[in-house]
């Protein structure tokens, strides 16, 4: 390919897709008017070999990433969990965000946007979300995996949280850089938004590629802020939408993302799934998605928000990245139409520790499923479940940090 090329010590082209195991682990049911979700536990390379492997090449439509920054920081996950005693804080590490990293970081970002390339459809594109510190290297990958000209927009997305100093002006904005495969085929429905200028008032306007968030406390909106409202504040910590995850997007940035890009009845792909909120705004616009994360609590972030708004999912493990533990006592009791969870020897965790639990047959079916959801603050874990009729198989339980326990029905 001509052009800017990106070079760096022992760069190396892209080895080729390995095979890799997958195993389900469950299947839960969910309202038809909901769109349908995948979740796969594992890196992201692993996730789109696995992809590929099934023979998924030329068939996702909409793919979103949001690699790690190079912050240098470890994030955790805040959350609240109610117990019959009161309220208990958790704090669990989500995931490590290195600074020191390039090289690596460029190489497997590198291997990552040839797997996406091979995985779109002719009508699809790819949103890749990053801040100051390594969008300059991304964009030019970017440009010799798609081609320069494929290149539809650099997005400015301007918001009201961060931090101040006295040595630079203040950082408050990311930049997501927006390819298509074939901009022949490329499916676009532009988003309107209200024009602000005296000549156009009350009529709308194609939005442009500079995203801004209104801050909750100005006296007046930021000019060309979105009339729905980006998030106020960039998800305050006071936002209804908060998970804990530390690195949660408002629902409004995928909402634009997906209905711009995403076609009717499209598959999207987020193989760096975090709080899964490109999941989120799939699921609502009646599409399909498949996440990838190699975190548990990434993923049980992601489950919970999509069992809440009624989506149908699957949760496969490629390669056993996701550990599944066997407890040693039995772990419930059947009860004519009920199921009674027993006391839960989860290296000393208790029932306290739950974010879901339920039966499943052989093939990981839900028969009953109560699940906690991703809110800030986790609700009492009920002790019973209603069964239909038939042989209760096997519990499946998942804690707070993401942990799977399996155990036995009496």
């Amino acid at each position: 390919m001509t052009g800017v090329h990106l070079t760096w010590p022992g760069r190396h082209a892209p080895l080729p897709p390995q095979n890799h195991a997958l195993t389900p682990l469950l299947t839960l049911p969910g309202r038809p008017d909901v769109g349908t979700a995948r979740l796969l536990a594992g890196q992201a390379l692993a996730v789109l070999d696995r992809l590929l492997q099934e023979g998924a090449a030329g068939t996702i439509d909409l793919v979103y990433l949001d690699p790690p920054f190079g912050a240098g920081v470890s994030w955790p996950r805040r959350r609240d969990v109610q117990t019959a005693t009161g309220r208990a804080a958790q704090n669990v590490v989500a995931y490590e965000d290195p600074a020191d990293d390039l090289v690596d970081w460029l190489q497997h970002l590198d291997t990552v946007l040839a797997r996406v390339h091979t995985l779109l459809s002719p009508r699809g594109s790819v949103y890749l979300h990053l801040d100051f510190r390594r969008a300059p290297h991304a964009r030019l990958l970017l440009d010799e995996r798609f081609g320069a000209a494929n290149l539809r927009n650099e997005i400015v997305w301007a918001y009201g949280l961060g931090g101040s100093s006295k040595d630079r002006f203040g950082r408050k904005h990311d930049v997501i850089q927006f390819y298509a495969k074939d901009p022949r085929h490329a499916y676009f429905a532009a988003p309107l938004q209200k024009a602000t200028s005296q000549r156009l008032k009350g009529q709308a306007k194609r939005a442009t590629d500079v995203w801004q968030t209104p801050h909750a406390g100005a006296d007046a909106p930021i000019e060309g802020a979105w009339p729905d409202s980006l998030i106020d504040l960039t998800l305050s910590n006071s936002d209804s939408q908060r998970t804990g995850y530390p690195t949660q997007k408002p629902l409004a940035l995928l909402d634009r993302i997906v209905h711009a890009s995403l076609p009717p009845g499209g598959v999207a792909l987020d193989p760096m799934a975090g709080s899964g909120t490109l999941a989120v705004a799939a699921v609502r616009a009646g599409g399909r998605v498949i996440l990838g994360d190699r975190s548990a609590v990434a993923l049980d972030a992601s489950r919970g928000r999509l069992v809440a708004l009624g989506a149908t999912l699957q949760l496969d493990n490629v390669d056993g990245a996701l550990t599944v533990e066997t407890l040693a006592q039995p772990a419930a009791r059947r009860n004519g139409a009920q199921v009674q969870l027993l006391p839960l020897d989860m290296a000393g965790q208790g029932v306290d520790a739950l974010s879901a639990w339920g039966v499943v047959d052989a093939h990981g079916r839900a028969l009953a499923w109560w699940d906690g959801g991703a809110e800030r603050t986790r609700g009492l874990v009920p002790l019973t479940l209603s069964l239909p009729a038939g042989e209760a198989q096997t519990l499946l339980a998942m804690d707070t940090a993401g942990q799977l326990w399996r155990g036995v029905v009496l």
